[in-house]
């Protein structure tokens, strides 16, 4: 008896601990979910249900090919693990690009599905149910408020939510500043205007003997530009506008914006003089070696003032450049890139769980200011393997520090100081994003539109007479296989 008497005093002071320390990790959950909401508590102590057993889940992206590889995803799954002891994570190979869907399927069939991966397109994996429907942790989630609004509602098909959008692959625009300071042209500031970039490339692509280029390529012309001419047209009307005009229901490429950004594409053509102008859509190898008196791309060779490329492509040269050079956001605020998306399977036995992991590995705070610090740790390494200078969807804005700790940490700016300038944040935000991989009939309704925009590029015939029918084509072809999907569907019921 004496002996118990002795260590009550001691056990009862153990389980006061440990209440303590349950009600802590509660608190801070790293979740932003509300800790009184009972979606996420539903016995009330206070202790969010997934963090309350022993949980296994797995985790695929077509990134991770080599169980011997370290990579950002390996990292930042330690990284939580570590921030909740209850759940492991173990990296599942699923394939790379090409086989990534066929080998989902496989797995599917052998109900072996990871539990959180990355998603190709959301309109080929509909149709066989490996998507869970997470519309109800999205909606009890406090911080899905801080994503973007351009890209928040991408990922909802039939008014259920199957994905999320992890990260903005941005087309980032690069300013050759040796050859403006050769042309005496000012260095435009990351606040530049659409107009003020033109002049620019006009001021700089003069040169009909050096054949110095202004701008290089013209998709900017079909993807960002009509947003910024529809922002100008209306304010309320242009922020739900991501590329090609789509405004979350259709394209619109009939609309007043999109004529008169087609106008510009034109007049920007036409201002060649046999076949040399400011701006140019490509140079073939005959006409680089007539030129240059070589075949090397005109842009990393130094001949191009000004042009737009995505992220994870530009990374491949700009190690061999040889002229000063930085890196902007889009001109009048309006960048554009495309997202990866990520969901959870159906498969999945823990499913609120498995969103925490989904969120960590994408828009979740904790999970981002953790990103950011292992690519200061691992740079070189990852910066190798693994980085395609993702920017975040979401904006938590400034702590009681004054910091911003997502956006003021972004570790791309030790590559090119316009990776790190604040107005990146708010091209991203006002972003004409390709929304191909999370919105079912994107990629059938741009290819029905490119067959006209190659007439206007290549052939120089004038938009305004292709507009009607090119719209009747991209909205036929949408339609259709948005049917066919939604038929898919039925049949697999």
């Amino acid at each position: 008896m004496k002996r118990l008497v002795k260590f009550l005093p001691k056990f009862m002071m153990f389980c006061f601990v440990c209440l303590i320390t349950l009600a802590l990790i509660g608190c801070n959950n790293g979740g932003g979910n509300a800790n009184n909401d009972e979606f996420w508590d539903a016995d009330g102590n206070g202790i969010e249900d997934w963090m309350e057993k022993e949980i296994t889940l797995r985790y695929a992206t077509w990134q991770y090919n080599n169980p011997e590889a370290v990579t950002i995803d390996t990292l930042l799954i330690d990284e939580f693990m570590k921030k909740y002891p209850n759940i492991h994570v173990e990296m599942q190979i699923v394939g790379e690009d090409v086989t990534f869907e066929t080998n989902l399927l496989t797995l599917m069939e052998a109900e072996d599905l990871p539990d959180v991966f990355l998603v190709n397109r959301l309109e080929n994996l509909l149709p066989y149910n490996m998507l869970a429907d997470i519309t109800a942790y999205f909606n009890h989630d406090t911080d899905t408020q801080y994503i973007f609004d351009s890209v928040r509602d991408l990922g909802i098909y039939e008014g259920k939510r199957y994905c999320v959008p992890t990260f903005i692959y941005p087309e980032i625009w690069i300013v050759n500043k040796t050859l403006l300071r050769q042309n005496n042209t000012p260095i435009p500031s990351y606040d530049w205007t659409w107009d003020q970039m033109e002049a620019i490339a006009q001021a700089v692509g003069n040169n009909a003997t050096l054949k110095t280029i202004g701008l290089y390529g013209t998709e900017q012309y079909y993807f960002e530009l009509p947003k910024i001419m529809k922002l100008a047209l209306d304010q309320n009307a242009g922020k739900s506008w991501l590329a090609y005009g789509y405004n979350g229901n259709k394209f619109n490429f009939l609309d007043t914006a999109y004529l008169n950004a087609m106008q510009k594409l034109e007049d920007g053509l036409s201002a060649q003089s046999e076949g040399y102008g400011w701006l140019i859509d490509n140079l073939d190898e005959e006409t680089l070696n007539v030129w240059y008196g070589s075949t090397e791309d005109p842009r990393y060779a130094g001949h191009v003032a000004i042009w737009r490329e995505p992220s994870w492509s530009f990374k491949d040269h700009m190690d061999d450049l040889i002229f000063d050079w930085d890196i902007y956001p889009g001109p009048s605020g309006v960048s554009g890139g495309n997202t990866d998306i990520a969901g959870v399977s159906s498969l999945c036995e823990n499913k609120a769980a498995a969103y925490q992991l989904l969120k960590w590995m994408s828009f979740g705070k904790d999970g981002m200011v953790a990103r950011y610090s292992l690519y200061e740790e691992y740079s070189e390494e990852l910066y190798i393997s693994a980085n395609n200078y993702p920017y975040p969807v979401v904006d938590y804005g400034i702590n009681k520090d004054g910091v911003n700790e997502i956006w003021d940490n972004i570790p791309y700016k030790k590559t090119a100081d316009g990776f790190g300038a604040p107005q990146f944040v708010e091209s991203l935000r006002n972003g004409a994003i390709k929304c191909n991989k999370e919105v079912v009939g994107w990629d059938a309704a741009e290819n029905a539109f490119k067959g006209y925009l190659a007439q206007v590029v290549m052939e120089g015939a004038h938009y305004a007479t292709l507009a009607e029918t090119a719209q009747q084509a991209a909205d036929d072809a949408l339609k259709l296989q948005r049917d066919a999907v939604a038929e898919a569907i039925r049949n697999m019921q």
